[in-house]
């Protein structure tokens, strides 16, 4: 079981996070790395959006954790977040591409 006050954090920052990059102000968040290679690739509005969203999720994902305490439930959760990073990276390899 995740302990409350991480969850809390983790929740907390990926709202804001998601709220900031789907608003257009969270550009600082999608810095590291490679960023010239990254920007011959990929379309940065459009993975600032999906990068949004997928932290939306996560953070809504993580509220839902932090209410719960079975183990199924946990295992749920585990699975949530596997799918919306698998659908993060499905949605940058074909709709952020330049």
């Amino acid at each position: 079981m995740m302990d409350d006050t991480f969850g809390y954090l983790l929740t907390f920052a990926a709202l804001v996070g998601g709220i900031l990059l789907l608003t257009g102000h969270g550009g600082a968040l999608m810095k590291g790395g490679n960023t010239q290679e990254r920007a011959k690739k990929y379309d940065t509005k459009k993975m600032e959006k999906a990068s949004g969203i997928c932290l939306l999720l996560i953070g809504i994902a993580t509220a839902i954790d932090i209410f719960t305490t079975s183990v199924s439930a946990e295992i749920v959760y585990v699975v949530v977040i596997l799918v919306i990073l698998i659908g993060y990276t499905f949605v940058v390899r074909t709709r952020c591409r330049k």
